[in-house]
């Protein structure tokens, strides 16, 4: 559980100093990632990577917040709290609302532990 929890930390530290690259970098090249609010599927690093350029447009102040945190087999999640201001929208259709948020979630991460030296987990799905 150490190790996930580093991890997730790092992960956490990414997103908060909107680092999107820093944020691929923990998945798998053909990594999924998953916006369950928005509706959003991106497949590997290159549009997880254009996803997360626009998310960070949108929401210029987001933060998240991990709170309980757990990890069986190749699986792990946390509950999340997430806050930004909805500042733009690149979204035809939803109009920017200047309201100031607080989300309360989870998300649900499919691992794969690395046989290397580095022992490296990565995520090959994240649903947030």
């Amino acid at each position: 559980m150490a190790d996930i929890k580093k991890i997730l930390d790092e992960y956490k530290l990414a997103w908060n100093s909107h680092d999107a690259n820093k944020i691929v970098s923990f998945f798998t090249d053909d990594g999924i990632f998953e916006d369950v609010a928005a509706g959003k599927v991106s497949k590997g690093k290159k549009e997880i990577t254009a996803y997360l350029n626009t998310f960070f447009i949108d929401f210029s102040d987001y933060k998240l917040e991990l709170k309980s945190l757990f990890e069986a087999d190749d699986w792990a999640g946390s509950e999340i709290v997430s806050t930004a201001n909805h500042a733009h929208s690149s979204i035809p259709g939803i109009p920017v609302t200047g309201k100031t948020f607080s989300l309360r979630g989870a998300t649900i991460f499919e691992l794969k532990k690395a046989k290397s030296a580095d022992n490296r987990i990565t995520m090959t799905k994240c649903h947030f």
